[in-house]
């Protein structure tokens, strides 16, 4: 099944609002629901409470987690950027491979961060119901230690 030219625009918005710094979401890409993972782990175990907790669910998923997660990024790399490759069919129905270039310099040291992160982004319904950023885990660290700095 190939992507949905509508999920296409979506998500090239999406790109288009980060690069411009902005929080706002295309209408009806995540729902409430919608899991965000970080090479394999869910961003609620990622808080260090159980995936049963109602606040950290409010807080790891859908448009919160998609911003919880944005804001602590754009605070590592004030000047990120985003770009996104050609998207893949995965064999799972409604599941693509988005590749996306991550590139800006790190907060406090100046320093240039180039990465190259892979997402594969599972819709059901129209909206995105999970998506799995694999980003190297060298590159998750200098992000965590920029974000860090004031």
């Amino acid at each position: 099944m190939a992507t949905s030219p509508r999920l296409t625009a979506q998500l090239d918005e999406l790109i288009a609002l980060f690069n411009r710094r902005s929080l706002d979401l295309p209408d009806g890409l995540f729902d409430r629901r919608t899991q965000f993972l970080l090479n394999g782990k869910p961003f609620e175990v990622m808080l260090g409470r159980s995936a049963a907790d109602p606040l950290v669910l409010m807080i790891a998923r859908g448009p919160a987690g998609y911003r919880f997660a944005m804001k602590a990024l754009q605070h590592a790399v004030p000047d990120a950027r985003v770009e996104r490759g050609e998207i893949e069919t995965l064999t799972e129905p409604e599941t693509w491979l988005v590749p996306l270039w991550l590139s800006g310099r790190l907060r406090g040291t100046e320093q240039p961060v180039e990465a190259v992160a892979r997402a594969v982004v599972t819709a059901a319904a129209g909206a995105v119901t999970r998506t799995d950023v694999e980003l190297d885990p060298q590159i998750v660290e200098l992000l965590g230690v920029a974000r860090l700095r004031e």
